[in-house]
Protein backbone atom coordinates (compact mmCIF):
# COMPACT_ATOMS: atom_id res chain seq x y z
CA UNK A 1 0.00 0.00 0.00
CA UNK A 2 1.39 3.36 -1.02
CA UNK A 3 1.00 5.95 1.72
CA UNK A 4 1.03 9.71 1.34
CA UNK A 5 2.61 11.66 4.16
CA UNK A 6 1.64 15.23 4.90
CA UNK A 7 4.80 17.28 4.38
CA UNK A 8 3.84 19.50 7.33
CA UNK A 9 4.40 16.55 9.67
CA UNK A 10 7.81 15.87 8.14
CA UNK A 11 8.71 19.57 8.37
CA UNK A 12 7.69 19.62 12.03
CA UNK A 13 9.94 16.67 12.84
CA UNK A 14 12.86 18.05 10.84
CA UNK A 15 12.43 21.48 12.42
CA UNK A 16 12.90 19.98 15.88
CA UNK A 17 15.85 17.85 14.84
CA UNK A 18 17.61 20.64 12.91
CA UNK A 19 17.06 23.24 15.62
CA UNK A 20 18.30 20.90 18.38
CA UNK A 21 21.32 19.89 16.32
CA UNK A 22 22.18 23.50 15.60
CA UNK A 23 21.70 24.46 19.28
CA UNK A 24 24.11 21.70 20.31
CA UNK A 25 26.64 21.84 17.49
CA UNK A 26 26.36 25.41 16.21
CA UNK A 27 28.28 25.95 12.98
CA UNK A 28 29.49 22.34 13.20
CA UNK A 29 25.92 21.17 12.47
CA UNK A 30 26.81 21.25 8.77
CA UNK A 31 29.66 18.81 9.44
CA UNK A 32 27.27 16.51 11.27
CA UNK A 33 24.86 16.61 8.34
CA UNK A 34 27.74 15.87 6.01
CA UNK A 35 28.50 12.76 8.08
CA UNK A 36 24.82 11.77 7.95
CA UNK A 37 24.52 12.12 4.16
CA UNK A 38 26.13 8.74 3.29
CA UNK A 39 23.84 7.05 5.82
CA UNK A 40 20.81 8.75 4.26
CA UNK A 41 21.96 7.51 0.85
CA UNK A 42 22.48 3.98 2.21
CA UNK A 43 19.07 3.88 3.90
CA UNK A 44 17.34 5.11 0.75
CA UNK A 45 19.03 2.23 -1.08
CA UNK A 46 17.71 -0.19 1.56
CA UNK A 47 14.23 1.25 0.94
CA UNK A 48 14.54 0.63 -2.80
CA UNK A 49 15.64 4.08 -3.93
CA UNK A 50 18.99 3.35 -5.55
CA UNK A 51 21.43 5.84 -7.03
CA UNK A 52 23.92 3.16 -8.12
CA UNK A 53 23.38 4.02 -11.80
CA UNK A 54 24.83 7.49 -11.30
CA UNK A 55 28.31 7.61 -12.82
CA UNK A 56 28.44 11.14 -14.25
CA UNK A 57 27.04 14.58 -13.54
CA UNK A 58 24.26 14.27 -16.12
CA UNK A 59 22.97 11.09 -14.51
CA UNK A 60 23.31 12.70 -11.08
CA UNK A 61 21.12 15.54 -12.25
CA UNK A 62 18.45 13.39 -13.87
CA UNK A 63 18.29 10.72 -11.12
CA UNK A 64 18.08 13.16 -8.20
CA UNK A 65 15.55 15.30 -10.05
CA UNK A 66 13.43 12.28 -10.98
CA UNK A 67 13.56 10.91 -7.43
CA UNK A 68 12.72 14.23 -5.76
CA UNK A 69 9.81 14.79 -8.15
CA UNK A 70 8.41 11.26 -7.76
CA UNK A 71 8.56 11.45 -3.97
CA UNK A 72 6.78 14.81 -3.89
CA UNK A 73 9.77 16.70 -2.50
CA UNK A 74 9.47 19.21 -5.34
CA UNK A 75 7.58 19.81 -8.55
CA UNK A 76 10.71 20.00 -10.68
CA UNK A 77 14.48 20.01 -10.27
CA UNK A 78 16.96 20.98 -12.99
CA UNK A 79 20.72 20.84 -12.48
CA UNK A 80 23.38 22.59 -14.51
CA UNK A 81 27.15 22.38 -14.23
CA UNK A 82 29.16 25.58 -14.57
CA UNK A 83 32.83 24.85 -14.05
CA UNK A 84 33.09 23.22 -10.63
CA UNK A 85 29.65 24.46 -9.49
CA UNK A 86 26.61 22.25 -9.75
CA UNK A 87 23.50 24.41 -9.55
CA UNK A 88 20.05 22.98 -8.90
CA UNK A 89 16.97 25.06 -9.58
CA UNK A 90 14.17 23.54 -7.54
CA UNK A 91 10.54 24.41 -8.24
CA UNK A 92 8.16 24.32 -5.28
CA UNK A 93 10.48 22.70 -2.73
CA UNK A 94 8.49 20.86 -0.06
CA UNK A 95 10.97 22.08 2.57
CA UNK A 96 11.02 25.76 1.59
CA UNK A 97 8.87 26.91 4.53
CA UNK A 98 10.99 24.90 6.96
CA UNK A 99 14.20 26.41 5.58
CA UNK A 100 12.81 29.94 5.76
CA UNK A 101 11.52 29.41 9.31
CA UNK A 102 14.93 28.20 10.48
CA UNK A 103 16.64 31.05 8.63
CA UNK A 104 14.38 33.58 10.42
CA UNK A 105 15.68 32.11 13.69
CA UNK A 106 19.28 32.56 12.59
CA UNK A 107 19.85 28.92 11.67
CA UNK A 108 21.56 28.46 8.28
CA UNK A 109 20.23 25.85 5.83
CA UNK A 110 22.69 23.12 6.77
CA UNK A 111 20.17 20.25 6.61
CA UNK A 112 18.86 20.51 3.06
CA UNK A 113 17.99 16.98 1.87
CA UNK A 114 18.67 17.96 -1.76
CA UNK A 115 22.17 19.12 -0.83
CA UNK A 116 22.85 16.09 1.36
CA UNK A 117 21.94 13.67 -1.43
CA UNK A 118 23.82 15.61 -4.08
CA UNK A 119 26.97 15.69 -1.94
CA UNK A 120 26.75 12.03 -0.89
CA UNK A 121 26.20 10.77 -4.46
CA UNK A 122 28.92 13.01 -5.92
CA UNK A 123 31.39 11.71 -3.37
CA UNK A 124 30.39 8.04 -3.46
CA UNK A 125 29.68 7.55 -7.15
CA UNK A 126 31.71 10.25 -8.89
CA UNK A 127 34.76 10.32 -6.63
CA UNK A 128 34.40 14.07 -6.13
CA UNK A 129 34.60 16.05 -2.93
CA UNK A 130 31.62 18.32 -2.63
CA UNK A 131 30.33 21.07 -0.38
CA UNK A 132 27.23 23.22 -0.15
CA UNK A 133 28.08 26.80 -1.11
CA UNK A 134 24.68 28.43 -1.57
CA UNK A 135 21.03 27.77 -0.78
CA UNK A 136 18.53 30.56 -1.25
CA UNK A 137 15.14 31.37 -2.70
CA UNK A 138 15.40 31.52 -6.49
CA UNK A 139 15.89 35.17 -7.49
CA UNK A 140 12.63 36.31 -9.07
CA UNK A 141 11.01 32.92 -8.43
CA UNK A 142 7.78 32.00 -6.71
CA UNK A 143 7.60 31.12 -3.00
CA UNK A 144 8.99 27.61 -2.72
CA UNK A 145 11.43 27.98 -5.61
CA UNK A 146 14.97 27.39 -4.43
CA UNK A 147 18.47 27.62 -5.88
CA UNK A 148 21.08 25.24 -4.51
CA UNK A 149 24.77 25.31 -5.41
CA UNK A 150 27.27 22.60 -4.63
CA UNK A 151 30.96 22.94 -5.41
CA UNK A 152 32.65 19.83 -6.78
CA UNK A 153 36.39 19.40 -6.44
Amino acid sequence: MKRAVDSRAVQGVLYGVYKALYNIAGASAAAVMRQAAPDILHELGQLGVSFDCVDDVDKLSSKIGETMEKTGMCDKMVMTLDGDRLRADITNCAFFDLTMHLKEEGIPPFGCPFAALTIAIAEKNLGKRARLVNLEPTPGGNPGDTRLEVQLF
